[in-house]
């Protein structure tokens, strides 16, 4: 049940910051929009210089964690991607992309 809640806090936090985004003028959100990408870079890019430096073992559950993450990362990639670059992104797949990693948001 704490998950369940806990869920429902992060999705209406996420609500709450893209309803302020949609008050904020075009050119802010689209500034906002950059520097979140360019943030994902930075951090792929962090995860990339740790692993070059160190033999790291993970368990098997780390290993699948991790790789659930970079299936996440890739598909919300693609979302913003094609929303940026006019490509059509029906709703129905939006609402299915939001519902499955919505807890990562």
């Amino acid at each position: 049940m704490i998950v369940l809640s806990a869920n429902r806090a992060e999705r209406e936090a996420y609500a709450a910051q893209a309803r302020e985004a949609g008050e904020g003028s075009q050119a802010e959100a689209s500034m906002d929009v950059f520097n979140a990408m360019a943030e994902i870079r930075m951090a792929a890019s962090r995860a990339l210089a740790l692993l070059s430096k160190q033999q790291i073992n993970f368990t098997t559950d780390r290993a699948e964690a991790i790789a659930e993450l970079c299936d996440g990362a890739e598909a919300a990639i693609a979302a913003v991607r094609d929303m940026a670059t006019g490509a059509a992104l029906d709703d129905a797949v939006l609402a299915a992309f939001m519902d499955e990693n919505g807890k990562f948001l």
